[in-house]
């Protein structure tokens, strides 16, 4: 086996000395190969050579082949998890952390969807003392897809425990809310637009109402589609407005031309801007689709981290109080006024990823915008 091993860090140690047809090639190759060591139960195989790419990568960062190998190989021993390999599988977590491979919200994710669920107090177990992070996303992948742990008594006993409680995933609550149930159905049904404006160069509308964005304030408004800015080409706006003359359902176009957004910039020819109310859980399902799908360069984060960026997007764009509860958290949402909004403006890229979110805060005095589009 070590021979095998050798052979195959050697094949994609020279895929940059190859020429541009090669390293296709190569990557099939390898991939068959572990398919087919997996299929016949050699678990072991695939766990040397997960460790070995992983100490290539550490003596080449820059090298692309070794983790995107390490990852196919992780995907194959998450698929036979539980049927003796689940060993090899928390040794591939631990390696990876150790070698500065973020593998543990993908490998939670994986186990949860793939491996038999009979196994996940086992990986709980055998996560050792540095993997709280794999432990809290296991624990949240697995809410997401059977709504509570009522059916999981010792994986629950550890949820309830005070690591859990610390770390940043410990906030989210153990049970699904009713709005979240639908989270793997299709997109909500979202009527025609209530009201259309057109904008054309120089015509923009004034609208009485002050910036007060900060950078935090942003931040936790673009938490659901930061990774279409850190992983791709993506264009993000978030901001607060304190409100000088009240938004209503039928002005609220001329409000939004008004405030000076950039993503309702006008070109040279005027563009549409429509805009539809939305209920609270609709947007929702867009923040947390907008985290978990991804961008168009970069892979999504995974279902318990896209449930918890959804929820903090939500907080913010709501202006609910800082240390506020998932379930305060809520209460206001459900009392602000939502609405999407969809431009032809310059700013959008029209391709696939568009996002225009608006919530008018209970007070009725203020206003957060979220606008993110992104593009290949």
């Amino acid at each position: 086996m070590a021979d095998q091993i050798e052979r195959t860090i050697r094949l994609l140690r020279d895929l940059g000395r190859t020429t541009d047809a090669e390293p296709g090639k190569v990557i099939r190759w390898v991939r068959a190969e572990s398919e087919r060591r997996c299929a016949d139960g050699d678990s072991a195989y695939l766990g040397d050579l997960g460790v070995a790419l992983l100490q290539c990568h550490q003596a080449e960062p820059r090298a692309w082949q070794y983790l995107h190998t390490f990852d196919h190989l992780f995907k194959l021993l998450a698929g036979v998890c539980g049927n003796g390999d689940l060993s090899q599988a928390l040794r591939l977590i631990a390696a990876s952390r150790a070698a500065g491979h973020d593998i543990d919200r993908l490998a939670a994710a994986l186990l949860v969807a793939e491996g038999p669920r009979t196994a996940l107090a086992a990986a709980i177990e055998g996560a050792g003392d540095d993997g709280e992070t794999f432990r809290a996303c296991l624990v949240h992948e697995l809410i997401l897809r059977e709504g509570s742990l009522a059916r999981r008594p010792q994986i629950a006993e550890w949820a309830s425990s005070a690591a859990l409680r610390r770390h940043p995933l410990g906030w989210l609550p153990l049970e699904l809310a009713g709005f979240e149930a639908g989270w793997d159905q299709g997109p909500p049904c979202i009527g025609a637009a209530d009201r259309e404006i057109r904008i054309a160069p120089g015509e923009r509308p004034a609208w009485p109402a002050t910036d007060v964005s900060t950078e935090a304030a942003a931040d936790a408004l673009a938490a659901a589609v930061m990774n279409w800015a850190d992983d791709s080409n993506g264009e993000i706006e978030a901001r607060v407005f304190d409100l000088g003359e009240a938004v209503t359902p039928e002005n609220i176009p001329e409000a939004l031309a008004g405030l000076g957004l950039a993503c309702l910039e006008a070109g040279q020819v005027p563009f549409r801007l429509a805009v539809f109310a939305v209920e609270a859980y609709a947007a929702w399902w867009i923040l947390f689709h907008a985290a978990l799908d991804g961008s168009a360069y970069g892979r999504g984060r995974h279902g318990a981290y896209s449930r918890l960026y959804a929820w903090r997007s939500l907080a913010a764009l709501a202006g609910a109080e800082q240390d506020a509860s998932p379930q305060q958290v809520w209460a206001t949402a459900q009392e602000c006024a939502w609405f999407g909004f969809d431009a032809e403006s310059p700013w959008y890229t029209h391709v696939f990823w568009d996002i225009g979110l608006v919530a008018v805060r209970p007070d009725g005095e203020s206003l957060a915008v979220l606008a993110a589009t992104d593009t290949d």
